[in-house]
């Protein structure tokens, strides 16, 4: 019975997940879901309370795991200024923030040009105001490490973050390969690095 209600639930995932991304979370309907999930309306209560919860189940993993990889990155003990490029970013940093955006890029367009309406509806606000906070935490500890570096204004930090975050939502919503955005971040790094040792003078 267990598997049948994990099959159940995960069609459920699906069906809601292309409606979503075909028609926006304002309107798709439960109906419309349970509909395109093979499940009853009446039945499909039984899994979720609402659409909200639905659409939750579905971009929560994504939000979580990038997050969690960012701050992890970032925390002190992990940290080598020995061997830094690019504003804290590694080579195989780079890989894995690939691999996420391929893992979760459908639920990462639904997050970045799908969620008005939802209770995710802020995301891009609440990207950019963690990723501030990330940076800003950073760059306390390159003044810690690399003492003599310049201060950089809070506000700088943030519309370099509120950046980061669209040019996020531009690759999610273009048919890239994976070496398409690696030569892509190759170069946007590049270019970043260089500003920051600029401003920061190390």
């Amino acid at each position: 019975m267990k598997i049948l209600k994990d099959d159940k639930y995960n069609s459920i995932l699906q069906a809601a997940k292309n409606e979503f991304i075909t028609k926006g979370y304002k309107e798709t309907s439960m109906r419309n879901i349970a509909k395109n999930a093979n499940i009853g309306l009446s039945n499909i209560y039984n899994y979720f309370k609402s659409k909200d919860e639905i659409y939750l189940a579905i971009v929560k993993p994504a939000e979580h795991e990038i997050f969690t990889f960012i701050t992890k990155k970032h925390a002190e003990e992990n940290v080598d200024f020995n061997n830094v490029s690019t504003f804290g970013h590694q080579e195989e940093d780079i890989e894995h923030y690939i691999s996420l955006i391929e893992k979760y890029k459908e639920e990462l367009r639904l997050l970045f040009y799908h969620s008005q309406g939802s209770s995710m509806n802020n995301f891009r606000d609440t990207f950019t105001d963690y990723l501030t906070q990330v940076s800003h935490n950073y760059m306390e500890l390159e003044k810690k490490y690399i003492p003599g570096s310049n201060k950089i204004s809070q506000f700088f930090i943030h519309t370099m973050s509120s950046r980061m975050v669209s040019i996020l939502g531009e690759i999610v919503s273009h048919d890239l390969s994976r070496q398409k955005i690696k030569e892509f971040f190759h170069e946007y790094f590049r270019f970043e690095y260089a500003g920051w040792r600029e401003l920061t003078g190390t």
